[in-house]
């Protein structure tokens, strides 16, 4: 509920005014207490939302291919916002204490404490939006307004699952307590996570906390859905099974190491997550938990797999992945390894170095995305964006990023649409051509990107910022003739 700012000049104010802002008060902290900042606009009506979108949102990127694209027929109008969330920086501004962190390492550092970490969901015509100041955004996706805001008791990372009339998120955080780290160093199982971390189930249509189920370990990656439950890699080495609507736990599989951002991927009755410590890419059974397969490559470091969201293409049965590689502490420089694997069996189809670069802070690999036989992935080591055949893995073309900065870029996943790839990266959005890699159009948004996945809808982008915001940016002033485009 929104600050109620009142000026008066003598004290006159009457005790009725008193009372009734009193009553607000009460009434902000109680909806506080129970999870949710709800505040309805009177703007915000379901009439006033534009249609064609998507009904549901199951997994991260809006599929397990990652592809977060979808025509819109009936509302092809392009919509303009930026709304700025909870301590949000001016686009314009450098990373917050910029000048004691470094170039380097302040823009990730304020993209894990104050932004947005990934994308958005975007649901009949709503835009929702996680933020890592421990808030979840209901937008109205034509005008930016917000429709209500639920908080959480640490922060949120992910895309919101959004099915059954219920909006899912999972809270956590990056750190590693000190005795972690010497569980690291004991090669002892650890957990990620500081402080609080649970799964929330939030009322699509108000913000109401339905159901919270508190976990060991934090729940910062995207879960997903399938029939009615939702899944979760957590911090402390489980991967839950959850009922969307009542929020009761059907089944928790114990795995080992720790998930930090990698989002679970579904398809059919197997469900695809990323570990570490031990590193490896596991499938377990939908219904049961059971454990399918894992599979892992050689010389992963730092965080690797359990850092990186699989994704799937389930009619030619592959699941794709990757991870930084041997890491040489000498020239502080490692090397991205994308692989595929078989969706049933979990053996190696292929695997694909993309280059040796220096050290990346924080976040090491990219998010691939599938589209027509083709990988497309981004290695923030190299700063450089790439598209790789699905079957072979062999390199079709690569882009070097613009202006991607000390941090690096190329963390998100890519759309594709009406013919174009689409790129966050840095500060810009980038058109590509899919054929060669060859830049069709840029368009500067600000702030910075991170592993963000840009949402289209008709002639709409919608994404998360890392300086705070949530933005919807018309694809014409990205690529002004993107609608000639075969």
């Amino acid at each position: 509920m929104g600050e109620r700012k009142i000026k008066y000049r003598s004290n006159s104010f009457s005790f009725k005014a008193k009372r009734k802002i009193g009553y607000l008060a009460i009434g902000s902290l109680l909806l506080s207490a129970c999870g949710s900042t709800a505040a309805a606009a009177t703007t915000n009506t379901k009439s006033s939302l534009p249609s064609g979108f998507p009904t549901s949102w199951k997994q991260y990127g809006g599929n397990s291919l990652h592809n977060a694209a979808f025509s819109n027929s009936s509302n092809s109008k392009a919509y303009s916002w930026n709304f700025a969330e909870a301590s949000a920086l001016p686009l314009t501004a450098p990373a917050k204490d910029q000048s004691v962190l470094g170039a380097k390492n302040a823009p990730v550092k304020t993209t894990q404490d104050l932004g947005n970490s990934v994308g958005v969901s975007a649901v009949n015509g709503i835009i929702y939006s996680e933020s890592d100041m421990g808030y979840i955004y209901a937008l109205n996706a034509a005008t930016g307004k917000q429709i209500w805001r639920a908080h959480g008791n640490n922060a949120f990372m992910g895309n919101p699952v959004v099915a059954h009339g219920v909006v899912v998120a999972g809270s956590g955080d990056t750190g590693f307590s000190f005795t972690q780290v010497l569980n690291m160093l004991h090669k002892k199982p650890m957990v990620r996570g500081l402080g609080w971390a649970s799964i929330y189930g939030f009322n699509a249509k108000t913000g109401k906390k339905m159901w919270s189920v508190p976990t060991k370990g934090e729940d910062m990656a995207s879960l997903a859905e399938k029939n009615g439950v939702v899944y979760e890699g957590t911090g402390g080495g489980h991967i839950i099974a959850i009922n969307i609507t009542s929020g009761k736990v059907l089944w928790k599989t114990t795995v080992g190491g720790f998930d930090s951002m990698s989002s679970a991927a579904v398809s059919g009755n197997t469900v695809v997550l990323g570990f570490t410590n031990p590193n490896y890419l596991i499938a377990v059974n939908a219904k049961t938990g059971a454990v399918i397969w894992k599979q892992t490559v050689a010389g992963i470091a730092n965080t690797g797999i359990g850092d990186n969201s699989p994704s799937i293409d389930a009619a030619k049965g592959l699941v794709f992945q990757d991870s930084v590689v041997n890491a040489n502490p000498k020239t502080k420089t490692m090397n991205l390894e994308v692989f595929a694997t078989n969706l049933k069996t979990g053996k190696l189809v292929w695997q694909q170095k993309l280059g040796r670069g220096p050290v990346p802070p924080a976040y090491k690999a990219g998010i691939t995305m599938v589209h027509n036989g083709t990988v497309y992935v981004g290695t923030p080591n190299l700063s450089t964006f790439f598209a790789l055949n699905e079957t072979t893995g062999a390199i079709k073309w690569s882009y070097k990023i613009l202006g991607a900065g000390p941090a690096g870029a190329g963390r998100g996943g890519a759309t594709f649409y009406h013919g174009i790839v689409w790129l966050a990266a840095g500060k810009n959005i980038y058109a590509l051509n899919p054929t060669n890699g060859s830049l069709l159009g840029k368009y500067v948004g600000g702030g910075r990107y991170g592993i963000v996945n840009p949402v289209i809808v008709g002639a709409t982008m919608y994404l998360g910022n890392s300086w705070g915001w949530t933005q919807a940016i018309p694809l014409s002033k990205i690529y002004p003739n993107w609608k000639n485009t075969p």
